[in-house]
């Protein structure tokens, strides 16, 4: 069948929209599918270990009243914690405020203050985003590619103790762990992630 000029060149002008929009949805379905530095998800388990001797730690998410708890993270305790893009807030029941906790979000350089009343280690620390390419190998010798890497300045230290840095590899969560002891560095690399 045999259009009029004026039909044909709108069906030609509607095909050309519809082309350039759904060209725009894998763009939109990519940015929307980024990896998460902390997958935040209640049952979220990471599994670290020292491999210079003893010792294993559980990092954890869990339901809290009201919200997401993250437990076993070195001189935190229980925290009571929420996703914000791709940076983690902490709540502080002191200042009764959401603070900065995890920029993973951050540019490279960056350096910011985190103050939680309630967690030893975290009362005083300037955090630097050292770097958002970095590459570790895990307990198991598999290699990490592109993580998001912390360290960690106490404003008053701690004799003996203190967070000195936490490695984030994208869509697994924490990678390494490094901490200060009365018995020198103590690093943990990751073993295993369940993660929902």
């Amino acid at each position: 069948m045999r259009y009029p000029r004026i039909v044909r060149r709108h069906l030609l002008h509607a095909s050309l929209l519809l082309t350039l929009f759904a060209g725009s949805f894998p763009a939109a379905t990519v940015a929307s599918a980024a990896p998460r530095y902390l997958p935040l998800a209640e049952g979220n388990r990471w599994l670290l270990q020292n491999l210079e001797g003893s010792g294993a730690q559980t990092i954890s998410v869990g339901r809290g009243t009201p919200g997401l708890v993250l437990r076993g993270l070195p001189g935190a305790g229980d925290l009571r914690v929420r996703a914000v893009g791709q940076a983690v807030q902490a709540w502080d029941p002191a200042s009764r405020a959401w603070e900065p906790f995890l920029r993973l979000d951050a540019a490279a350089g960056t350096k910011y203050a985190v103050a939680l009343s309630t967690a030893p280690l975290w009362r005083s620390l300037i955090v630097t985003v050292a770097s958002r390419q970095a590459v570790v190998e895990d307990a198991r010798g598999r290699t990490l590619s592109n993580c998001v890497r912390l360290t960690f300045a106490a404003r008053k230290p701690i004799a003996d103790s203190g967070l000195e840095e936490l490695v984030f590899a994208p869509g697994v969560g924490f990678a390494s762990t490094s901490v200060q002891t009365i018995a020198g560095p103590r690093e943990l690399l990751l073993v295993s992630a369940r993660l929902r």
